[in-house]
């Protein structure tokens, strides 16, 4: 009888993980275009540009959501392609000890 602990400790699917993290990411860029369109419909006109170029009054929230959401956009996309070149590193390497041993 298998130990049931075994059974839920498993491996982790690096490709399965690595198709997510893409989708996540992909996910993530289209919000922060649309929360980067909608910052810069919000963003102040004039005098108010102005004073806030010299940094006499604060930003919107909306422009610093917009600048968090691109973060976090960019560090999802940045992890979606390092696990997907871990895997492919991966099956390379089972596929170079695959023919070595036939």
């Amino acid at each position: 009888m298998d130990n049931p602990s075994n059974r839920l400790i498993k491996s982790p699917n690096y490709k399965k993980l690595a198709e997510a993290m893409g989708v996540i990411a992909g996910f993530a860029s289209a919000l922060s275009v649309a929360v980067g369109l909608l910052a810069a419909r919000m963003a102040p006109h004039g005098l108010r540009r102005l004073t806030l170029a010299l940094h006499l009054s604060k930003q919107p929230m909306m422009m610093k959501l917009a600048a968090l959401i691109a973060g976090i956009a960019v560090a999802a996309a940045t992890a979606a392609g390092v696990l997907r070149f871990c895997s492919w590193c991966g099956q390379q390497r089972r596929a170079n000890i695959d023919s070595s041993d036939a």
